[in-house]
């Protein structure tokens, strides 16, 4: 049984590649490029920088917030795997560009923290001494408040 679309075997791009939402059986959605080899007669799928996706929700709310992304395999530098069509409930091709763009820029940094360069218009930018110094002279200095302080 054919899950996929087929394509002419006169065709010269037996490949097809898409970003896909994947269901698998075991509950995990992953966001992956997705490549469907036509050429061979084995229903699998071959994935290739695969991630998981986990709502980030606030305590209490029923309202997604965000999501997180993660590497779907953790302890490997393989970027391509391939999966059985018996392992996957569902595939959904993503047409978004605000996640194709998400998802492009996670291939292309990683999961490291992005930290912006610091500059002069965030503020003030000093030695640790000289803010110690200057919030000392802040704390230790005459109350500005209007109430006088009691003894």
């Amino acid at each position: 049984m054919k899950l996929f679309r087929s394509k002419s075997k006169d065709s010269e791009d037996s490949l097809d590649e898409f970003l896909a939402s994947i269901k698998l059986v075991s509950g995990e959605e992953i966001l992956s490029k997705v490549i469907v080899d036509y050429s061979t007669g084995e229903e699998q799928v071959v994935i290739d920088n695969p991630v998981i996706c986990h709502e980030v929700r606030s305590h209490g709310a029923n309202i997604p917030m965000g999501y997180k992304f993660e590497p779907w395999m953790k302890m490997t530098d393989e970027d391509c795997f391939v999966l059985g069509l018996d392992k996957v409930i569902t595939l959904s091709e993503i047409r978004d560009i605000a996640i194709i763009e998400t998802y492009n820029q996670i291939v292309e940094n990683g999961f490291k923290r992005m930290h912006p360069e610091l500059n002069r218009e965030m503020g003030y930018i000093s030695k640790v001494d000289q803010a110690r110094d200057l919030l000392k002279k802040l704390y230790d200095g005459k109350d500005a408040s209007k109430d006088p302080k009691e003894s």
